[in-house]
């Protein structure tokens, strides 16, 4: 038998690479590497990535491969390969060549990036011709995402497309050595985007008062205590100075946001561990060519205003994310509350006219561009948990890669998420890609946003659903879409249980092996049998649906979504199911923090079972825990209750506890496991009338969930858990949980990637009627 040796292979290779490999400077790489082994061909963008065509002396493709395979460019990610063996054509040169747009593969785009260190560099160089241009990118930087309009990504199909570029530019783009080869958002001041300073009315603000710069213009504003628009990379930002109680307030009551915290950004990593206490792993994530929002844990007597974090422990903190903020960060210098550019409710404002009509009455001076932005991008927001970056918010810098491979073969679906939250989720060819984060679908404007999003997203893909998956909530807002687009499509419409979905969503993020014990906690979401789930235990198994095994004791929730946004109403709910494990306590708790009038009105209404639905939700009962620990009036967001109880538990982690966790019962209740919590509220009433202190109730709260979390596993014998839903933000019993797992010896899946809030419910959808479809 005749043994080839690698000097007698082939001569001639094609490779059809299917990943994020456009827009990361790869066809350069290729290039430069093709002519140092003496390789003909050439390479190209395709619709699903990159083709590559090599041919020379025998053995010199295979060499070529190894070494692009040992040395990919920083920001590439391959995700699968096809090679053939070719006869040689014959090549006179190594090119790159225009790009393939032949339908049929599978797009990845990459996300948009903060600057690069080089280029930083250049913006600051006095001699470099792009010395303070606000538009300063290459191959390893820049926009991406936001600007593409259709793929293979080239300047001709994104919004650079009006920009002509200049014979400097022309020259860096054609330059294999130069790092701005085919960098396709290429431009400088000659022929690149221009920014200017308009006010709200539109008219422009002139240079003057010994400002040369828009930068030092808007520098000058904010320190005047007023609120800047500023366009960026994906949509307008709300601007003010953190330091400034007036500022941020005023902001506050113009954006309509009571309560829920703001973001700040810093010069520095210097200057964010000022603010906050950063772990290795935090100062990465902001360091990163991703550029998040992290929510860190603040500092002792922080330069902020009051109003800017609020009743949070933690501090958004974040980097310059565009060349424009850095330049703006320069001249600023220290804290700057940056904030989505949109009212609440509504979608972020993503156009000079849409933002000065939306936002002329917040905003007295607006930093606008002239380079169209394609698709609004917000901010995208990670916490650090035991070690491990979990997503809250999925947005700029990792939108739209890929979150999931399966087979091939699965039905192309297009799956709507939930309300909240919202993201939507393609399922081409077994590659699953997730949309950035959407937003709340509350309004007619967000839900018109919603489904441009969804048109542009599967037009980029070039995907037709077969399938489209819901949340199964017949009143939702996804429910109502999914059906009209099922008749334009000629798809099949596959409701998905919103609970399940959550805990879906984060096996396949993982590759959790099966069986495994998934446990989804959050707010509200229509349950299989009518009622209002949010605290459910379900055992996932190789094949079939989740297998919902056990839940809490459901109450009641007067007046409906009133109950979500009022926790004195669960605690009512709760104390008045209490029946002979009720003590004086609450009900002393209740008579502070409740009229008379309005209790006798809700008693009246579960009495008669008024607009009372029935619900197992974790959520409320964090919600009730908390307005006994001393939480009143209504809540300003959404979790806010229940991050005032975590923050209380985290302030009393170095204290003594009087007594243990506070104890569940566990019995059968029509086929289920229920979880009952009368006896924790027993013991709640009883450290209420004893004066314990709140930090310390809200601590032994969490700890008595962490109990009962490995309880039901033992229970079910299970050793991987797997979580899923909102109430799972929350870092202390995250924390706890993670702990626990350790010294049980159990695998704990966390959401990483993808949020466990509704944001990864979309990415849950598809996995399920995947698993349907092996089925």
């Amino acid at each position: 038998m005749a043994i080839t040796t690698i000097e007698q292979a082939a001569a001639a290779l094609k490779f059809e690479i299917a990943g994020m490999v456009q827009g990361v400077g790869f066809r350069p790489h290729v290039y430069r590497l093709a002519v140092r082994h003496g390789l003909k061909g050439f390479v190209r963008n395709t619709e699903s990535g990159v083709e590559i065509h090599v041919e020379g002396e025998p053995g010199a493709p295979e060499r070529f491969w190894t070494a692009l395979m040992d040395g990919l460019p920083e920001h590439a990610r391959v995700y699968g390969v096809e090679r053939t063996v070719c006869e040689p054509a014959g090549f006179e040169e190594f090119r790159i060549e225009e790009s393939d747009s032949t339908p049929g593969g599978v797009p990845v785009m990459l996300p948009d990036l903060a600057p690069c260190p080089e280029c930083l560099e250049e913006m600051h160089d006095p001699s470099s011709r792009r010395y303070h241009y606000p538009f300063t990118n290459c191959t390893h930087c820049g926009p991406r995402y936001s600007i593409i309009e259709t793929m293979p990504y080239d300047r001709a199909r994104t919004s650079m497309k009006g920009f002509r570029m200049c014979p400097e530019c022309r020259r860096e783009y054609q330059d294999v050595e130069d790092r701005r080869f085919h960098a396709q958002p290429i431009g400088c001041p000659s022929c690149g985007p221009s920014v200017k300073v308009l006010f709200s009315d539109g008219s422009e603000l002139g240079f003057g008062h010994g400002f040369d710069t828009p930068a030092a213009q808007v520098a000058w504003v904010l320190a005047d205590g007023l609120i800047v628009a500023l366009l960026g990379v994906g949509g307008f930002q709300l601007l003010a100075d953190a330091s400034s109680e007036a500022a941020v307030r005023r902001l506050r009551r113009l954006k309509e946001r009571d309560a829920k915290p703001f973001a700040v950004m810093v010069p520095d990593v210097a200057a964010a561990e000022r603010l906050c206490r950063l772990s290795e792993e935090e100062r990465r994530l902001l360091t990163s060519p991703a550029a998040p929002i992290v929510l860190a844990r603040g500092g002792k007597d922080v330069d902020l205003a009051p109003s800017v974090c609020m009743f949070s422990r933690f501090v958004g903190i974040m980097l310059p994310s565009s060349p424009l903020h850095a330049l703006l960060m320069d001249v600023w210098g220290k804290p700057l509350v940056v904030t989505s550019g949109n009212l609440s409710g509504e979608p972020l404002c993503v156009s000079v006219e849409e933002g000065l009509e939306k936002l002329g009455h917040v905003a007295d001076v607006f930093l606008v561009h002239d380079r169209p932005v394609v698709r609004p991008v917000d901010d995208s927001v990670v916490r650090v948990t035991d070690g491990r970056a979990m997503m809250v918010r999925r947005a700029r810098g990792y939108a739209p890669r890929p979150v999931w491979r399966t087979s091939a073969a699965a039905p192309d679906m297009l799956a709507l998420g939930a309300g909240l939250k919202n993201t939507i989720c393609w399922l081409k060819r077994g590659v699953a890609v997730m949309s950035q984060h959407l937003g709340d679908l509350s309004s007619a404007a967000s839900l018109n946003a919603f489904e441009r999003t969804v048109e542009a997203l599967g037009r980029t893909l070039d995907a037709v659903p077969q399938v489209i998956a819901v949340d199964a909530h017949p009143d939702g807002p996804t429910f109502a879409l999914g059906r009209r687009l099922a008749r334009k499509w000629n798809a099949t419409v596959v409701p998905v249980q919103h609970h399940q979905a959550h805990v879906l969503a984060c096996a396949v993020e993982n590759e959790t092996p099966f069986p495994a014990l998934g446990i989804a906690w959050d707010g509200t979401g229509f349950g299989t049998d009518g009622t209002v789930w949010g605290g459910e235990f379900f055992v996932l198994e190789e094949e079939g649906e989740p297998r919902r095994v056990a839940r809490l004791r459901p109450f009641l929730l007067p007046g409906g979504d009133e109950a979500v946004r009022e926790p004195s109403r669960c605690a009512c709910s709760l104390a008045r199911q209490m029946g002979p494990w009720r003590t004086y306590g609450l009900d002393k708790r209740l008579e502070r923090g409740m009229p008379v009038r309005k209790r006798e009105v809700l008693e009246a209404m579960m009495a008669r079972n008024i607009h009372c639905p029935s619900s197992s939700s974790m959520g409320r009962l964090f919600d009730a825990v908390a307005f006994w620990c001393g939480f009143d009036g209504a809540a300003g967001c959404e979790g806010h209750a229940a991050m005032m109880l975590e923050s209380w538990a985290a302030e009393a982690s170095g204290e003594k506890m009087p007594g243990d966790a506070y104890e569940w019962v566990m019995h059968e209740e029509g086929g289920l496991l229920e979880l009952d919590w009368r006896p924790l509220m027993k013991s709640v009433d009883e450290d209420l009338l004893e004066g314990v202190s709140r930090g310390c109730i809200a601590r032994k709260f969490h700890e008595s969930l962490v109990n009962l979390v490995f309880d039901v596993a033992e229970r079910f014998c299970l050793d991987r858990l797997v979580l899923g839903g909102g109430c799972f933000q929350n870092a202390f019993l995250l924390e706890g949980l993670a702990g626990m797992a350790q010294s049980r010896r159990c695998q704990l899946s966390l959401p990483q990637r993808v949020p466990c809030n509704d944001g990864g419910i979309s990415l849950g959808q598809v996995a399920a009627v995947v698993r349907q479809w092996k089925g």
